[in-house]
């Protein structure tokens, strides 16, 4: 079997998209933003998903309120695996501010 059947015959990339579409209504609610994007994939090893809240601001947020979000996440059960409260722009692409985090399958 060729690589890419396996990548566009697997469920890795959708199989978490109604728990992403949900995470990222409750945080667009909870913090009054239309700037959260949320994606959720199944590691290929199939023991956990893998999660990234992006948040699409051309400058960092205010400290507190990265925690909070990054406390909300903690809540809903994931854990926090990475992220940076950073924008920037090097001329070539824009980096926004985002939290990563992952589950056990």
């Amino acid at each position: 079997m060729k690589l890419k059947n396996i990548i566009l015959e697997s469920d890795y990339w959708t199989r978490f998209k109604p728990e992403a579409e949900k995470l990222e209504n409750e945080l667009k609610d909870t913090y009054d933003r239309d700037d959260i994007n949320v994606s959720i994939i199944q590691h290929s090893s199939g023991d956990y998903a893998m999660g990234n809240v992006t948040i699409r601001v051309r400058r960092n947020l205010p400290e507190d309120e990265y925690q909070k979000m990054k406390d909300f996440i903690s809540s809903k059960g994931f854990k926090i695996t990475g992220g940076m409260n950073m924008a920037d722009d090097d001329g070539d692409r824009y980096y926004y501010p985002n939290i990563k985090f992952e589950f056990e399958l």
